[in-house]
């Protein structure tokens, strides 16, 4: 479905609802079209000349993983140039009447269309370019009036002032545009009441004239639904009456269609009553000969049972018995193990004891050497190999039972 967000060129901005949209609308950006995109409250992007589906829905697959639509709205703008005239009227400080009209041009960009919210957060929806000139107007009559209340009338309408009060207006009103979204590219003075008087009553009349044609493009549509509901409700009336007419001849040929069909089911319901017996009999046959063969399958199910029963009792009995034959395997290699272990200890301590017994016949002899010699070197050395001898014991038996 193509999407048109304008039908009135005086429109600058509108700012739309999701459910004012229809879903998978399609619309056509132009390139000085702008569409910012709004999810839950949140800008997520704006986009400018380029085909796109504007409202689209979660799919299958999404609503399976619980994703829901988010809440949108979107603000479709038009880049422009647009211009914005504002009235500046005062006194100089000589009491001299100050009448001009200082038109402003500006564009909107892709980077400042998410400021003109502002005004849907204030309750306009649709912005034209009197909202604009109704928020700058305030300051550049402050502005405007600032510079040229110190300047003569004839001096006020010089090229040089012109150029100096639209460099005063753009230094002093540029955070004013930045709040608004909008991008100051020009401006000019017209000093000629008359001519400024014309062209603020143009544009109010432009306005008028295409509120007046909303205005009547709603009433047609009314009237129109009026009298499509007026048809519509005629239409029913025609169709209901000869509903009736074609229910009472329906009827009346049900009611001899339902005579003839008690006259005949009187004489069938006897053979339908003997046919049904037939069948009952039939069936009672059947349901015998089905149960007989179930009872034979569950008896040589149970027979397959008990063989297969058998067989796993002797396949345990099996593998009981050669688990105890390498458990009693396990058993002799423990007892040769302990036993060798025992036998390798008792050598172990036999050495210990013969080696100590050689021990202590050194120490004796090595002692009598140290008390009984005169020469000092000697008792040293002797002292000294008592010692080595003392080690080296200690250390044959830390290593005595490593294994």
């Amino acid at each position: 479905m193509h999407f048109r967000w304008r039908n009135n060129p005086a429109v600058l901005a509108t700012y739309m609802l999701d459910k004012a949209v229809p879903e998978k609308a399609e619309v056509i950006l132009k390139p000085n079209e702008i569409c910012v995109v709004l999810e839950n409250g949140k800008v997520v992007g704006s986009v400018s000349q380029q085909h796109l589906e504007v409202n689209p829905q979660v799919g299958l697959i999404g609503k399976l993983f619980g994703k829901k639509n988010p809440h949108r709205s979107f603000m479709f703008c038009f880049s422009g140039p647009h211009e914005v005239m504002i009235q500046v009227k005062g006194q100089s400080s000589e009491g001299e009447e100050i009448n001009c009209m200082v038109v402003l041009k500006l564009e909107i960009t892709r980077e400042s269309a998410p400021r003109l919210l502002n005004f849907p957060a204030r309750g306009i929806n649709t912005v034209h370019t009197t909202d604009l000139a109704s928020e700058f107007s305030s300051a550049v009559q402050s502005a405007g009036m600032e510079f040229l209340r110190t300047i003569s009338k004839d001096e006020m309408k010089s090229t040089v002032n012109n150029d100096d009060l639209i460099f005063h207006l753009k230094t002093q009103l540029r955070t004013t545009f930045d709040e608004y979204g909008v991008i100051y590219t020009g401006a000019y003075i017209v000093w000629s009441a008359s001519v400024a008087e014309q062209r603020l009553k143009r544009e109010q009349e432009l306005e008028r004239i295409t509120i007046e044609s909303d205005h009547a493009s709603e009433r047609k549509e009314l009237e129109l639904n009026q009298l499509i509901r007026t048809e519509q409700r005629r239409h029913e009336l025609q169709a209901r009456m000869a509903l009736v007419g074609i229910q009472a001849k329906e009827k009346a040929t049900m009611n001899l269609e339902l005579d003839k069909i008690r006259n005949s089911g009187e004489i069938d319901f006897e053979t339908w009553s003997q046919n049904n017996r037939v069948r009952e009999a039939q069936n009672e046959s059947m349901r015998n000969q089905t149960i007989q063969n179930a009872q034979a399958g569950v008896e040589v199910a149970k027979l397959n049972a008990e063989i297969k029963r058998e067989g796993v009792s002797v396949d345990l009995e099996v593998s009981e018995h050669k688990t105890k034959q390498a458990m009693d395997l396990f058993e002799q290699v423990q007892a040769r193990k302990r036993d060798r272990m025992q036998m390798n200890s008792e050598q172990e301590q036999q050495r210990l004891d013969k080696h100590a017994k050689s021990s202590n016949k050194t120490i004796e002899v090595l002692e009598n050497i140290a008390v009984s010699a005169t020469d000092p070197m000697v008792q040293m050395e002797a002292l000294k190999q008592l010692a080595e001898l003392r080690k080296a014991d200690v250390t044959g038996q830390k290593d005595a039972y490593k294994d």
